[in-house]
């Protein structure tokens, strides 16, 4: 299954370079929420590769209006274009997002950046690679040193929590990015390049793989008041770990305002 997540990715990244530089057809699908035609036509390449190996496997994907597949204990979560308003001004971060869920368990994840040839992948018990090496969180142990990337969530009444979050959190950390896809942020958590992720609003696609990617490289993932963390939570902290409960208690107050 992971074989065929990477071949997937590759095959829709190779779509995303051949389409970046043209112009492109952007749509709107709701309140800051864009799609191109390249969204359309990674998608349908990734859905092709993994119908061909797994024909009844279930995938839910962003650009589908309903589920694919009929068997619930095998189900693909794939997002073919994650930051396509990146993507669409141009803007040179985006990645392909696939992973795999059995029975109730994320056991793969794939996160392709097509630009950078770089290839995150994770399977469950076997660790978090990056392009051939072992990837592990940062040691980062104190906020004050830490770097976080921030979610800007599309809904008003989410980025509202994240306004209150950025104004509790934010004095006490190192520094901050916000780069707008949430799949690549999670990866850079996993490859110790960031020490945490924080997003109010997401979807399965957004956040699966990078999932599997944070636990294999050793780090931990929540809710945003440290419950435990599901595909269809719909929020997300993830951070090395070591820095975990920390945040949460900077977070935490900023929820219930």
């Amino acid at each position: 299954m992971l074989e065929t997540a990477v071949a997937a990715a590759r095959a829709a990244g190779r779509i995303l370079r051949e389409h970046y530089a043209q112009p492109h057809q952007v749509r709107s699908k709701g309140l800051r929420n864009l799609v191109t035609e390249a969204d359309v036509l990674a998608q349908d390449e990734i859905i092709a590769h993994i119908r061909a190996r797994f024909p009844r496997h279930q995938i839910f994907t962003e650009e589908a209006s309903q589920v694919l597949g009929s068997d619930a204990e095998h189900r693909w979560f794939i997002d073919p274009l994650d930051g396509t308003t990146n993507y669409a001004r141009g803007i040179p971060y985006f990645c392909v997002s696939i992973a795999m869920e059995r029975r109730g368990d994320l056991v793969a994840g794939v996160v392709y950046d097509p630009l950078g040839e770089r290839l995150f992948q994770a399977e469950a018990g076997s660790g978090a690679w990056l392009n051939g090496e072992r990837i592990r969180v940062s040691a980062t142990e104190r906020l004050i040193d830490a770097v976080l990337d921030l979610g800007w969530a599309r809904g008003q009444a989410a980025r509202r929590v994240t306004v209150r979050v950025v104004q509790a959190l934010g004095p006490q950390i190192g520094t901050a990015r916000t780069m707008g896809a949430a799949a690549l942020g999670m990866a850079a958590v996993a490859a110790g390049w960031e020490d945490i992720f924080y997003h109010p609003e997401l979807s399965p696609w957004d956040m699966a793989a990078g999932a599997v990617l944070i636990r294999e490289a050793g780090g931990e993932i929540t809710g945003l008041r440290g419950e435990p963390w599901n595909v269809f939570s719909g929020v997300c902290l993830a951070s090395n770990g070591r820095l975990h409960a920390a945040a949460l208690r900077e977070i935490m107050p900023a929820l219930e305002c």
